[in-house]
């Protein structure tokens, strides 16, 4: 009897079949690429799930309870949908402490690589890249001057540096490192990224505060850039070649603050603007934040809100009850740069020679063995030339040996006294006294008040120079006539504060007695024209005036252009300006085309007149020279020599260079967008891309710059234009370089109608909600309310943290 063999499912007297050696290839084959690929998924679901878990494990405790040992009483932290903090406290050192904490939650990164930036530390944590850096910011001294700064400083300034710190050590004390205490330091050394393994953050000391402030002063002095352009352009253009590149009427101030007197208001009380522009950043530079004592008093003063730069106490720009402000650039050139004569261990001064003094200094760095220097300096300053190629270049064209530099940012400060004076300050009086103490960074400040008052002052830590000495060129050291005025003890002697108050224009748009450029001549004639037949502005018309992208020099420029003949292939765009207005939204192939014209005629000049080595025309095309009034003069002078040799008696100079510019701008706008110009747009290249600055940019992995990185949006704007969304066109592209790292404007009839927005978000972890939530409507130029009152904070707020005392 034959037998069977049953199978699941099969009835039990079905035959058995064996099948073929093909088909069994195909099955198994079958079977094992399916294993494969769930390995593969449960594997990435898992890898995928341990970056989630990295990239959440930093996110802060935002409501509930905390008990921090450092606090004497409870605090509490409301905060909106935006997850901007408001903090209460009853007595100002805890205020301080809790803002140490909250800043610590949200932005501990950043504050921790602000730190090592400002202390020349960089390379331990980071690695070889930022030896150089490191290098300068041992020779400037910033940490040392911060040091010797502290024990200047009042003693009621010192407790809150020191509650500040409190507040940050109490936060690390429970998230001491990794991922628990913000995503990059999980990050830190993996291959190919050249960082610090097994990195542990130091505790936070009242000093790291002040070396932030330091460093400010330096990286905010567009000055020492011009100077180092004009000493670098020196080896082969005459004086008189430069001074047409670096003209004193036209060039802009830079003002990003401007204030408007109650008379011109919708409520009768002023209205406060600010939009400081910097390099952009992620997370931004600016983190916002309100500091309110529960009860407003002498012993506890404060009930202020606004913005401050991660890791510094305080709020540096806003309003308290009583007045607002803002930080604003103004050509404050506080530094010269000495030409010495070196030889060895000497240096020359007044016919004789006098001992350099010497230190040095050792440099830890994560991939490698650690560098040691030495710091050498002449009665000026640091001789930059022993750490910089710059330098040493501006030395050697000069027939020197060396540069020094000689800053009133340079010597010990008590800005931080000036800080918390300002906060509590509710007059124009206290005010100007308090503002008179920020000597580093040397910034101008535009001030509004309740009472119905504008002002301006700028600062009082200039030098007061020699009258051989301009403060544009190198001057030689050795020749004491070029030493500053100093009185009997020795100390410098520093020009009188700028001041100006309540102008009868009933606007401050500018520094009193600084030449002004088209940016600022465009926000006055905005202000003039909202303003005309006795209409009224109003916040939101001011928010509107930050974002106008309107470019003055397009006006000058666009009708020479329209006179210049160029090829067929060139007509198509040419006739993209024909009806052009002038502004830059993201949508305009005009202001594409426009600007792409505009970088094409700035390099054809920069390559046939300036000098062929890469760091003088570098420092030419990325801002140092004012190519807006350098521009607008040369257009009147057709045979003008910047315009290259005359070519043909029919067409000037001028007009072969622009045509030129035409036909490569075409050229270049094709490879990025196209032929057909009705597709081109200004905000398909001219975009801003949110960035970790220090492992979302560089040689590091694409996939952790993937993480960290936020994605590229379109920017309307430019340079010449009140939005400021400028690009370097020596990078060859229309990224932005520069743009507002936030917008504000302060209603002072009415503190809880007064609008803000950030570039990016106001927490700095990485995939947190507001990691990037600002970002689009940063970019689309809209901006929310901020709310300030009890009340309005309330009504604001989204998710309460209670601090009790352990």
């Amino acid at each position: 009897m034959a037998t069977t063999t049953g199978q699941p499912g099969a009835p039990p007297s079905a035959p058995v079949r064996r099948p073929s050696r093909g088909i069994v290839n195909v099955r198994m084959l079958g079977i094992l690429a399916a294993v494969i690929v769930l390995l593969f998924a449960a594997a990435a679901g898992f890898g995928c799930w341990r970056v989630e878990s990295a990239l959440h494990a930093s996110y802060p405790q935002t409501t509930g309870t905390l008990r921090i040992a450092g606090l004497r009483g409870s605090a509490t932290v409301d905060r909106d949908a935006n997850g901007i903090p408001q903090i209460y406290a009853a007595s100002s050192a805890d205020l301080f402490l809790a803002e140490g904490y909250v800043q610590a939650q949200d932005r501990f990164w950043q504050m921790d690589v602000s730190r090592h930036y400002a202390a020349g530390t960089l390379a331990s944590m980071l690695g070889r890249d930022y030896l150089g850096h490191d290098e300068l910011a041992r020779t400037l001294g910033w940490h040392t001057l911060a040091a010797q700064s502290y024990d200047k400083l009042q003693p009621q300034t010192r407790v809150f540096l020191q509650a500040y710190a409190q507040g940050v050590n109490d936060y690390l004390s429970v998230h001491p490192a990794g991922a628990g205490l913000s995503f990059e330091y999980s990050v830190l050394g993996l291959p190919d990224t050249h960082s610090a393994r097994g990195y542990r953050p130091a505790r936070w000391s009242p000093v790291d505060s002040l070396d932030w402030l330091q460093a400010a002063s330096w990286d905010q002095d567009d000055a020492i850039d011009q100077e180092i352009s004009r000493a670098l352009l020196g080896a082969t253009l005459t004086r008189a070649q430069i001074g047409e590149l670096y003209p004193a009427a036209g060039a802009d101030s830079g003002f990003d603050a401007w204030a408007v007197s109650g008379k011109l208001t919708s409520t009768g009380l002023p209205l406060l603007a600010s939009a400081p522009v910097a390099s952009p950043a992620l997370p931004s530079a600016w983190y916002q934040i309100g500091l309110h004592c529960t009860s407003v008093g002498a012993a506890c003063p404060y009930d202020v809100a606004g913005y401050t730069e991660p890791g510094i106490p305080g709020v540096l720009i806003g309003h308290n009850q009583s007045i607002g402000w803002s930080w604003t650039g103004r050509a404050a050139d506080n530094f010269d740069l000495y030409l010495e004569r070196v030889d060895g261990s000497d240096y020359s001064y007044d016919g004789r020679e006098y001992p350099l003094t010497e230190h040095q200094e050792s440099i830890a760095v994560a991939d490698g063995s650690p560098v040691t220097i030495t710091v050498r300096a002449t009665r000026h300053g640091p001789l930059l030339s022993d750490v910089s190629g710059v330098f040493r270049r501006i030395g050697s064209t000069n027939a020197a040996s060396g540069v020094s530099i000689d800053s009133t940012s340079l010597v010990p400060n008590t800005t931080a006294d000036a800080l918390f004076a300002l906060d509590q300050a509710t007059n124009w009086s206290q005010f100007t006294a308090a503002s008179a103490g920020f000597s580093a960074p040397a910034e101008g400040m535009v001030y509004a008040d309740t009472a119905g008052n504008i002002g301006y002052q700028g600062p009082a830590a200039l030098p007061v120079r020699a009258s051989v000495d301009d403060g544009m060129w190198p001057v030689p050291g050795w020749k004491p006539a070029y030493d500053w005025a100093s009185s009997a003890s020795g100390m410098y002697v520093h020009a009188a504060p700028v001041r100006e108050l309540d102008p009868a224009d009933g606007y401050i748009a500018g520094a009193p007695g600084d030449a002004v450029g088209l940016r600022a001549e465009r926000t006055v004639a905005d202000l003039q024209s909202g303003t005309s037949g006795g209409q009224k502005l109003t916040a939101d018309e001011l928010t509107a005036i930050q974002g106008d992208t309107y470019d003055p020099e397009a006006a000058i420029l666009v009708p020479y252009l329209l006179k210049v003949n160029v090829d067929d292939f060139t007509e198509p765009a040419v006739a993209l300006l024909k009806d052009w207005d002038y502004t830059e939204p993201a949508g305009s192939g005009a202001a594409a085309y426009y600007n792409a014209v505009w970088a094409e005629v700035l390099r054809l000049i920069a390559d046939r007149e300036l000098p062929a080595d890469e760091a003088s025309s570098q420092l030419a095309l990325d801002g140092s020279v004012r190519w807006d009034a350098v521009i607008d003069s040369l257009l009147t002078q057709p045979d003008s020599t910047w315009w290259g040799e005359s070519g043909s008696s029919k067409v000037s100079p001028r007009d072969a260079l622009l045509a030129e510019a035409l036909e490569q701008a075409r050229l270049d706008l094709t490879s990025l967008m196209g032929k057909d110009v009705a597709t081109w747009t200004w905000g398909r290249v001219h975009t801003l891309t949110p960035e970790n600055q220090t492992l979302g940019v560089g040689p590091h992995p694409a996939l952790v710059k993937w993480l960290i990185d936020g994605s590229s949006l379109g920017v309307p704007g430019g340079g010449s234009d009140v939005a400021a969304t400028d690009w370097d066109v020596a990078s060859g592209g229309f990224a932005v370089g520069t743009a507002p790292g936030l917008r504000m404007v302060v209603d002072l009839g009415g503190l809880d109608d007064s609008r803000w927005i950030g570039q990016t978000g106001e927490s700095g972890h990485v995939d947190d909600p507001d990691y990037l939530d600002q970002a689009p409507l940063w970019a689309a130029g809209e901006t929310t309310s901020w709310a300030y009152s009890a009340s309005a904070v309330s009504t604001a707020t989204r998710r309460r943290l209670a601090l009790d005392p352990s």
